[in-house]
């Protein structure tokens, strides 16, 4: 479980501790907790790791998601179509109307101006009716 100290860092004890035996037992402590260390880090990335997971996980988008997301626009392009489709038989009725208003001021404009009774004489007198 320990983790092996680099030969400088040992020297560097060794230097400080004239005592054999305490430096051996500084090493070996040093270590342990080095090594501890290690260890508990390893648990750690684990943890980080899958709580990484699990975030990413509720945040990307799924498969699922997406044929959901597909099929309710697949709706709604339907329902628009067919709002347009009614509103081109809407339009088509307003130009219906819009000619039989249209011929009825032509008419109306016509049949009710004097002139135009006057031009109505000339022509059939001109024809000879």
């Amino acid at each position: 479980m320990g983790m092996a100290l680099p030969y400088d860092v040992v020297r560097v004890i060794e230097e400080a501790i004239p005592d054999r035996e305490r430096v051996e037992k500084v090493i070996r402590a040093l270590e342990e907790g080095l090594g501890a260390v290690r260890e508990e880090a390893r648990a750690q990335k684990e943890v980080v790791k899958a709580e990484i997971k699990e975030e990413l996980t509720r945040e990307l988008v799924t498969k699922a998601d997406l044929a959901e997301l597909k099929n309710e626009l697949h709706l709604e392009i339907a329902s628009i179509k067919e709002d347009m489709a009614h509103l081109r038989g809407e339009i088509e009725v307003i130009r219906v109307w819009l000619k039989v208003l249209a011929g009825i001021m032509l008419a109306g404009f016509t049949l009710f101006n004097p002139g135009f009774h006057q031009l109505l004489k000339a022509i059939i007198a001109y024809i000879g009716a």
